[in-house]
């Protein structure tokens, strides 16, 4: 993999856990306190494996990325274009 694709992983990796954080407010919302309980607990795990299974590797291989990740989130920004 070269480092552009590597960004473009993490890219995508970020969005998915950004969607899935969203879906927490939706089911804290509109899901009775159980439901949100119950599926709050799936949602978190699903985030982790997200990381483990793309930013962990990717930051495995290309570790000098992580720099420019906390540098666009610092700034406010997605972590990769």
């Amino acid at each position: 993999m070269d480092k552009e694709l590597a960004r473009e992983v993490v890219a995508a990796a970020f969005r998915s856990g950004a969607e899935l954080e969203k879906l927490l407010d939706v089911l804290k919302a509109r899901a009775s306190a159980q439901d949100y309980k119950d599926y709050a607990r799936q949602v978190v795990a699903a985030i982790d494996a997200i990381d483990a299974a793309l930013l962990d590797k990717v930051l495995e291989q290309f570790p000098e990325l992580r720099g420019e990740i906390e540098a666009r989130q610092e700034r406010g920004g997605s972590a990769m274009p």
